[in-house]
């Protein structure tokens, strides 16, 4: 089987339980309710880290499910589990990251395998 490099906006969605990607004539189209709660039309209101903290776990889990029957070596390995701080004042700090390889000669970010 061929390494997996990335997964799909329709995994990515379908692993949320949500439903909050659509697409038109110029494109896929996210929309940020689903995520925050928010349904702001106003491109400065706040929800960039919520939304964007959602979307890395969202794609952690559709990487589990992508990676369903590969091999070591063959399996997507660019959104690792977020790990959990210890509670302080009624908040836990969560930590989440992408590890994606850039190539050196072009464009084409990619995921990594492990």
């Amino acid at each position: 089987m061929a390494a997996l490099t990335d997964i799909t906006w329709q995994q990515l969605e379908a692993a949320s339980g949500l439903s909050f990607i659509s697409s038109d004539s110029s494109g896929l189209i996210i929309r940020l309710q689903p995520l925050t709660g928010s349904n702001s039309t106003n491109k400065n209101s706040p929800g960039v880290v919520q939304a964007l903290f959602k979307l890395r776990e969202f794609a952690a889990i559709a990487q589990v499910s992508a990676n369903q029957g590969k091999v070591i070596g063959e399996r997507l390995a660019s959104f690792p589990p977020s790990s959990s701080g210890t509670a302080v004042d009624g908040y836990v700090i969560q930590a989440g990251q992408i590890i994606a390889k850039n190539p050196l000669s072009n464009t084409g970010l990619g995921g990594v395998n492990n």
